[in-house]
């Protein structure tokens, strides 16, 4: 699941949106720059695909680990 954007070390690119297969990631204006928002983090699906293709490495993607409880 998407955890985290740092905004510091965002350069505004965009490629993280149309880069998305479940449109998780939306550019919004903020001010006269455009950054990236998690808009649905529900329907991340753990691809990876913004994380890899971030030239500035500053989105953070965690999958998500389902543990298996213990028999005892």
């Amino acid at each position: 699941m998407i955890v985290d954007i740092d905004l510091d070390k965002c350069t505004s690119c965009g490629l993280c949106d149309p880069i998305c297969p479940a449109d998780v990631i939306h550019m919004e204006q903020n001010g006269d720059k455009e950054f990236p928002v998690i808009q649905y983090p529900e329907h991340c699906v753990t691809c990876f695909n913004c994380e890899i293709f971030c030239p500035e490495q500053c989105i953070d993607v965690h999958p998500i680990v389902r543990r298996r409880p213990l028999p005892w």
